[in-house]
């Protein structure tokens, strides 16, 4: 029996080495052969096998792969993660038996462990303490294979793996989920259900693995004196209540959803309380995006808490207040260090997510309507959210308006940013709300006009039981939104927009103007070859966005204006170039790139001028696909060209050179040399690479869709004409070939 034990340990072990495909597969099949004991021995080795724990590693490659990169290994790891998979059912066997696992304090992230020590945590954790009885401290944490699972899985996401390893860079973007990113939403949407008659899957998984333990809070001692989470009254229980009530009021819940309650504190706690200040790495977009999903799913959890009558009613009502805390530092210290490109706007739409729990409610009606256009609700619930969260609302938009103030506004992705700014801001009666609970709750009840008085006020509306103000670092006072600071920071701020505006709009007349001169100059035939054989260049890419940036603009100074009472600014073409000491480069150009800068004495408005003339060297043919080109032959042509370009690239290089009439057909045909230049990040810093490109065939263009009607107008043609369209192709190369010729004189 023992040899037979040890066999299926070692077994499980040695497939851990397996490739990933090979490994799901066998180990599904081997932990349904091992009994409890067996699972019990290699449930921690499994963990940490899977999380790359210990080497603080990839693991089993979650967050590297995709469904784009590893379609195959992406359905593999989910099915074998997912809540109903056997990952789970292993957890949910050793919850029978009541079997515990440690783990260490040292391997949870900083602020966890800083808050177990300093006895910030919340009543959740303490059955789950390991005491050491000598000392008096908490050495470790005792969990059930669900928890200790879980935990794991929220520690894993804190992982710096975009800097550790570089190639995890080239999937932590919009259009590359991870299989991480899926298993969190996942998770989220099982465990902490928005639906009132909504069942965690599986249901009824040993309701007593949480019942109460006989574990005293007070004998521990740890470093500064236990402050333990207080929960607002308005949200949880009556502030007259007693302590017994409150304890029996939070722990009810865990018969019947013990493992919402464990899934809602360890992702809360774990990634909220993310430590994010200068001597450590900024998380990845990734992290910032499941976050965002972890937000939004407890808006919705939360938010039906009105019509639950379940015994998860109580964790829904503490959902909300567990964010509030932790959330306004970390998401202050990431937007204060997040560089300003356009990734910036993961971080924006995460805060834009928090501060609109009404897009997330729980209505049957609201499920017809569309979501884009819910807006702020008067329901007193959502009003109580926005007096607990003020803060949330004012100092962070306060905070971020200096950061708006240094984006270029000449780039389609910032405007945008800007505007999902001000269109949530100008929500009806949002604003109103705003600066009623601002008056309420500062300056016009006591006519602050420092700093210390204004922390005099928190810190006693704190002592009330009422707002936990001194929790969120008001170290630099209050700033109010709709102060007379704000006003003038919000004209400054609507004049460099303004500023901008005129410079786009002054740009896109130029070169619309060029454009048509130069269309102009064109022949017949050549003006009819490009219309059909029109491909979107950069240049003719940035004229497109380019001009929706002046009415974005424009509606966001009107609305920004409206909000805070100040009149847009009105600048003429003369004062940009004297309004503004910054401004000092009159010939300022979206396109010319023979500007040069002294970046010794440069300043932000020229950097932001000089950023808007920096040009894609990139080649033509591996721009993303356009809306206008069919994906698989763009692809199919692409290799073809490919295989060509390295077959033919000497005679495709003479003729490119020739001076007769061949060279001329060739230099309309084939692609010029040139100089292709990007950003390559192999050791997790940008490093700007190029490339010399020869003469080379590009068959790109036939995959646009122009190029296929005309070739099947000719084919259909061809088909009635001759009963055959091969005549039609024919005929179609020809017509080219005469274009082309005719267009080379």
């Amino acid at each position: 029996m023992t040899q037979y034990y040890d066999k299926n340990v070692n077994r499980v072990l040695e497939l851990l080495n397996y490739p990933i495909l090979e490994r799901c597969n066998e180990l599904k099949i081997l932990f349904n052969e091992c009994n409890i004991h067996e699972l019990q021995d290699i449930f921690p080795n499994v963990v940490q096998s899977v999380f790359g724990i210990g080497n603080r590693g990839i693991g089993w490659g979650l967050r590297t792969t995709t469904k784009k990169n590893a379609p195959q290994f992406f359905d593999t790891l989910f099915e074998f993660f997912a809540p109903m998979g056997p990952i789970f059912q292993i957890c949910y066997r050793l919850l029978n038996d009541a079997i515990k696992f440690e783990i260490n304090l040292d391997q949870l992230p900083h602020k966890i462990n800083e808050m177990i020590q300093t006895g910030q945590y919340s009543i959740f954790y303490a059955d789950l303490f390991n005491v050491d009885t000598f000392r008096r401290q908490v050495i470790s944490l005792s969990l059930n294979a669900f928890d200790y699972y879980i935990l794991h899985f929220c520690i894993y996401a804190t992982f710096p793996l975009h800097k550790m390893y570089p190639a995890a860079l080239q999937v932590h973007n919009e259009h590359m989920k991870t299989v991480y990113f899926f298993l969190t939403a996942e998770y989220l949407c099982n465990f902490l259900p928005c639906r009132p008659d909504s069942v965690v899957m599986p249901p009824n998984i040993c309701p007593t693995v949480k019942a109460p333990q006989p574990m005293p809070i007070q004998p521990l001692q740890p470093k500064r004196s236990p402050k333990y989470l207080k929960i607002p009254s308005a949200s949880v229980y009556d502030a007259s209540s007693s302590n017994t009530q409150f304890i029996r009021n939070t722990v009810s819940p865990r018969v019947h959803a013990w493992r919402t309650e464990s899934v809602l504190h360890f992702f809360i706690d774990t990634w909220l309380r993310y430590d994010v200040d200068e001597t450590r790495d900024l998380p990845s977009s990734e992290f910032i995006r499941v976050v965002r999903i972890l937000i939004k799913q407890t808006h919705s959890f939360a938010n039906s808490a009105y019509i639950d009558e379940t015994p998860m009613v109580t964790l829904r009502k503490l959902a909300q207040p567990m964010m509030r805390v932790p959330f306004y530092p970390f998401l202050k210290s990431t937007m204060g260090r997040w560089p300003l490109d356009s990734s910036f706007s993961v971080v924006l739409e995460l805060w834009l997510s928090y501060i609109q729990p009404w897009r997330y409610g729980f209505d049957w009606q609201l499920q017809k309507s569309n979501e884009n256009n819910i807006e702020f609700s008067s329901d007193n619930r959502y009003q109580t959210f926005i007096l607990d969260n003020l803060i949330i609302y004012t100092q962070i938009f306060v905070h971020i308006l200096p950061r708006f103030e240094r984006l270029d506004f000449t780039s389609l992705p910032n405007v945008i940013m800007l505007h999902r700014l001000v269109k949530v801001f100008n929500q009806t009666g949002l604003p109103a709300k705003l600066l009623q609970a601002e008056q309420s709750f500062g300056g016009n009840y006591l006519k602050y006009d420092s700093p210390r008085k204004q922390n005099t006020f928190l810190c006693a509306a704190n002592s009330t039981g009422s707002y936990e103000w001194d929790n969120l670092h008001y170290d630099d006072g209050y700033t109010p939104m709709f102060g007379d600071a704000m006003q003038n920071t919000i004209t400054k701020f609507l004049k460099t927009i303004c500023i901008a505006r005129d410079q786009v709009i002054k740009e896109i007349i130029a070169k619309t103007e060029e454009n048509e001169e130069r269309y102009k100059s064109f022949g017949i035939f050549k003006r009819i070859f490009n219309k059909i054989f029109e491909e979107m260049s950069c240049d003719v890419q940035k004229m497109k966005e380019c001009n929706k940036i002046p009415d974005i603009l424009e509606s966001a100074m009107n609305t920004l204006g409206g909000m805070f009472n100040v009149d847009v600014p009105d600048i003429s073409g003369e004062e940009i170039d004297t309004s503004s000491p910054n401004c000092t480069q009159a010939n300022f150009s979206l396109y010319d790139d023979s500007n040069y800068l002294d970046v010794s004495h440069i300043s932000p408005f020229q950097m932001m001028n000089n950023l808007a003339n920096i040009k894609a060297s990139v080649d033509p043919a591996l721009l993303p696909i356009q809306t206008y080109e069919c994906a698989f032959l763009v692809r199919l042509l692409h290799r073809l060209s490919c295989k060509m370009n390295e077959k033919f690239h000497q005679e495709i290089e003479a003729l490119w050179y020739r001076s007769d009439i061949k060279g001329k057909l060739a230099r309309r045909i084939f692609y010029g040399p040139m100089t292709a230049q990007w950003f390559d990040k192999p050791y997790g810093e940008s490093a700007l690479c190029e490339q010399q490109l020869p003469p080379r065939l590009s068959l790109r263009y036939f995959a646009s869709y122009q190029c296929l009607f005309f070739v099947a107008i000719f084919c259909i043609i061809g088909y009635i004409k001759c009963h055959t369209v091969i005549i039609g192709v024919i005929t179609a190369i020809m017509v080219l070939l005469t274009f082309l010729y005719m267009c080379s004189f």
